[in-house]
């Protein structure tokens, strides 16, 4: 069975094809489209990527992961701050355009589903797997399963923090807001005048740029205050960075702990691990999903 795992981001799609244990081949990367509230350039977009795909392979199902809350009983984008969506049907739209059957997960979710079959969190009973990228959002696994009671559970990038920043979603102070690779842009660019990338900001920071340092120094201390009521309420042996901003720091695993040790006290230390899978565990994860659903078809 071919299945073309699809991850959209804020930034851009990843695709490839998956296999029964979770390999993924044929990568591809695109930009994702900008200026697109009613998801019309992305279903558009979408559509010709798995054309592409099936010039070459056969392909029985489509997999799609999309952030922010999704209904994947009914294919549909209910909500997503960071593309600008709300009550799109992009998996019966892209399966009508297509005519391959195309099922939809949450992009974390599906994160957490690649990394507990073959990545950081493998062999966990339990973990909270963080996807640090455009934006922020947790997967769960406890007792050794995917934790996924309703559509909107996972949403930690809009749970409160210390600060005051609007969020996209109607309210102040969300993780989101400083814990991610679009607000530390934003933040950055507010303090200092000046529109870079992430990894920048961090080399930035190491260089000893004050406005930088603030900046990253924020997002630890607020990552770990958030990490710290995690270890309080569900205890997880694990916590799994992946995403995009895992990977723009080469000390993320060193600082996290380190900020930390300076707010646990007798809670379980989770053990914090950095994601191998490259940034593919959406692509994998949804691809797999997919997989499942198709099965119980």
């Amino acid at each position: 069975m071919q299945i073309l795992g699809i991850d959209l981001g804020g930034t851009s799609i990843k695709s490839g094809l998956v296999d029964e244990r979770g390999n993924i081949a044929e990568l591809k990367r695109t930009d994702t489209p900008s200026s697109d509230k009613d998801a019309s350039k992305s279903i558009a977009l979408l559509a010709e990527i798995i054309t592409v795909y099936r010039q070459t392979h056969k392909l029985d199902g489509i997999g799609l992961c999309v952030p922010g809350i999704v209904d994947p009983n009914t294919g549909t984008a209910v909500y997503s701050g960071t593309l600008g969506w709300r009550k799109v049907p992009i998996a019966s739209a892209l399966s009508d355009l297509t005519g391959v059957p195309t099922f939809l997960e949450h992009d974390v979710t599906a994160s957490g589903i690649a990394e507990h079959k073959i990545g950081s969190a493998k062999g966990a009973q339990s973990a909270l797997v963080l996807a640090i990228g455009t934006g922020i959002a947790g997967c769960f696994v406890l007792n050794g399963e995917i934790y996924r009671p309703h559509p909107a559970v996972g949403e930690i990038g809009h749970s409160p923090t210390r600060n005051s920043r609007p969020c996209v979603c109607g309210k102040n102070g969300c993780m989101e807001m400083t814990v991610s690779g679009g607000a530390l842009v934003r933040n950055y660019e507010a303090l200092s005048g000046v529109k870079t990338d992430p990894i920048s900001i961090f080399n930035e920071a190491k260089g000893n740029n004050p406005g930088a340092q603030a900046i990253v120094d924020e997002f630890y201390e607020t990552l770990a205050f958030s990490t710290h009521f995690v270890a309080s309420t569900v205890g997880p042996e694990v916590v799994v960075i992946a995403g995009g901003i895992g990977d723009a720091d080469s000390k993320f695993k060193s600082r996290l702990d380190k900020e930390l040790d300076k707010v646990l006290g007798v809670q379980l230390r989770p053990d914090i691990r950095m994601s191998t899978l490259s940034g593919t565990s959406g692509c994998i994860g949804a691809a797999l999903s997919a997989r499942n659903q198709m099965a119980l078809n």
